[in-house]
């Protein structure tokens, strides 16, 4: 005979099929790693969006800078070749001057017998003939000066001037020395000015 002094607890377990707590720790590691992908790729997208601008500001200065190096470098040729122009007008004008004494003066042509005319005659037109190529390089190296410079600038107006009266005075075997030093001066303004312009090209 069996006695029982207290009624036994029966605990029922309900097994339910699913484990909550690797459902949920799931669910967090999934959460986490889409966050962190949405993260990583705003990140990304705007380490992309900013160097694509630094790029595209740097190939901007750089354009700038190119063009800048080409403009400066243009604008020194363009000095370069005034300079040398100019010279080279001075120098023909000065050759035009010396012919032109035998082409002005023509006593010396005379001869005291036809034999000495007709020699001297010979020297005349061999005279002549480099007279008029050296006044027509002079001519030339006006027409080339005449296109680089502004006609409608003072400075370029006045050198024109002063060239054109360097070469007529030349030709007609005039005094060249002091209208060649106001040719020089008037070259000389223009190119100060356009090396100034150059220089801040340089330095900017």
């Amino acid at each position: 005979m069996v006695t029982l002094y207290r009624v036994p607890e029966i605990k029922a377990v309900v097994d339910t099929g699913t484990d909550w707590v690797t459902l949920f720790g799931f669910l967090l590691t999934a959460i986490a790693v889409v966050a962190g992908s949405i993260y990583n790729s705003s990140t990304f997208q705007r380490t992309i969006s900013s160097q694509e601008k630094l790029a595209e500001r740097n190939a901007l200065a750089l354009r700038y800078q190119s063009k800048t190096e080409a403009l400066a470098k243009s604008r020194q040729e363009w000095i370069n070749t005034l300079r040398e122009e100019v010279a080279g007008i001075l120098s023909v004008g000065n050759d035009v001057y010396t012919l032109s004494q035998a082409i002005v003066d023509t006593s010396w042509v005379q001869g005291a017998t036809v034999e000495e005319f007709r020699k001297n005659q010979d020297i005349y037109e061999a005279k002549y003939a480099e007279f008029s190529s050296k006044l027509s390089r002079a001519r030339f190296h006006f027409a080339k000066i005449e296109l680089l410079v502004n006609p409608n600038e003072v400075e370029s107006k006045e050198l024109l001037a002063a060239l054109n009266d360097y070469v007529q005075a030349a030709a007609s075997y005039s005094k060249i020395i002091d209208i060649g030093g106001v040719v020089v001066a008037k070259a000389q303004t223009i190119l100060k000015n356009e090396w100034i312009k150059v220089k801040h090209m340089e330095d900017a």
